[in-house]
């Protein structure tokens, strides 16, 4: 009786220091599963604002590139219309020539005063009230064309200019685009890690779970479907309330804080491990009851899921939870 009484101890404390070295692991593989969940999930915030400011620079690039394309057809079209009143100025320049030719061959005194006494011949247009006198409406024309090239040119002068500014601001979009689709996809490949992490840190939790049969005896089975888990009843009831996958919704919680209402890393908290600014989003019904409120977070989690946010706000413990296997 003494042997058996001292093998049942051995047994016993064996027993025991096999449950408190797996609690142990279990503790410690929780406590990692978490942080890299919460590092995970800033890492997806980030991504979302990157990809958020990348369309908003894109759409910007769109805008510019077409705001450069009008500049520069003006810039096109004025330059046209500045060779064209060069040309017509160099025409009526030479008829109003051929006609004082015609005066000063005619013997017409004041036409050859007014050629003799200009110092040049857009001195001699000046003269306006003689010339016209002497030529009709010739000189009339040559001033007319002459303003329209000077007001061409001053044109042309603000259109360059835009057109400076627009090909600035194109440049200066395209690199800010350059820049952030580079961090973005340095993001990206920093959350695909630590996704990559939490799926191998999920893997060792479900392979370490097992022994938690040793202590069968001391801890009831908690598994979705039969009914006697925690929380079961609550979220069997939110799912069919908004036609989602109960058991995939049971199983999201257990890998975000297997059961624990309490749960909280810091920066998340409750049975899905909500952020507070997620928690108190417009979107959410149950906003204002408390975040550790366990059955707050299963109807608002059901509602989530249902409006199709699982995979943005559970990057990491979603796909898996919702993958009926």
């Amino acid at each position: 009786m003494k042997t058996s009484t001292l093998f049942r101890r051995v047994v016993v404390s064996s027993l025991l220091a096999t449950v408190l070295l797996f609690f142990a692991t279990a503790v410690a593989s929780a406590s990692t599963l978490a942080g890299k969940k919460a590092e995970a999930r800033a890492a997806a915030a980030q991504v979302a604002a990157l990809d958020r400011r990348l369309d908003s620079t894109v759409a910007l690039c769109v805008d510019a590139a077409q705001r450069l394309e009008t500049a520069q057809a003006r810039v096109t079209s004025n330059r046209a219309a500045l060779k064209l009143a060069r040309y017509q100025l160099v025409l009526a320049r030479q008829e109003l020539a051929d006609h004082l030719v015609l005066a000063y061959k005619s013997g017409n005194a004041d036409a050859l005063n007014a050629v003799f006494q200009a110092g040049s011949f857009s001195d001699l247009l000046t003269r306006l009230d003689y010339v016209q006198h002497v030529t009709g409406s010739d000189a009339g024309l040559v001033q007319s064309v002459e303003r329209r090239q000077r007001e061409a040119a001053a044109v042309q002068v603000a259109l360059q200019a835009d057109l400076g500014r627009a090909q600035q601001t194109t440049a200066d979009l395209a690199a800010r685009r350059s820049t952030l689709t580079a961090e973005l996809s340095t993001r990206r490949a920093v959350l695909h890690g630590l996704n990559v992490t939490v799926a191998r840190l999920l893997a060792q939790t479900r392979a370490v779970t097992p022994v938690a049969a040793v202590a069968s005896s001391l801890t009831p089975p908690s598994t979705a479907g039969d009914g006697s888990g925690p929380w079961w009843p609550e979220i069997r009831a939110a799912a069919a309330a908004n036609g989602v996958w109960a058991e995939g919704l049971y199983r999201l919680m257990n890998a975000e804080s297997q059961g624990v209402a309490t749960a909280s890393n810091g920066v998340d908290f409750g049975l899905f491990q909500y952020a507070a600014g997620t928690w108190k989003g417009a979107w959410n019904p149950w906003r204002s009851a408390n975040i550790f409120d366990g059955g707050a977070q299963i109807k608002a989690t059901a509602l989530a899921v249902r409006e199709g946010h699982g995979a943005a706000w559970w990057p990491t413990t979603y796909a898996w939870a919702f993958s009926r296997q």
